[in-house]
């Protein structure tokens, strides 16, 4: 799988996603995608296997347990294990929960 197919996987849950950041942001709720960094499987020297580390990011103006559901749920149906973390962006007066994720040779 490849971050382009989770977007439009977030897209075809009903939750605008892209790459990085919005240039403008739509009305809350929506998702953004981003690589983090690489867990590359290394052998004889080489790169043996690509593992790129993701974080879908979900931003809600309230803490919203069905949508965090629907996300979670996707990544489920598609066999994406993740781990949780959330937070309350005081300055931006949203909720931010992160789904870190890994893809494998996408």
């Amino acid at each position: 799988m490849t971050y382009m197919e989770i977007i439009a996987g977030m897209e075809s849950i009903g939750l605008p996603c892209v790459y990085h950041k919005w240039p403008k942001a739509p009305p809350l709720p929506y998702t953004v995608i981003f690589h983090t960094d690489n867990g590359d499987m290394t052998a004889d020297n080489h790169n043996y296997l690509e593992i790129g580390n993701y974080q879908l990011e979900l931003y809600t103006a309230i803490k919203h347990p069905p949508t965090e559901k629907k996300v979670e749920q996707w990544l489920k149906d598609h066999r994406m294990p993740y781990d949780k973390t959330e937070v309350f962006l005081d300055s931006e007066d949203m909720f931010q929960v992160v789904y870190e994720i890994q893809l494998i040779g996408g």
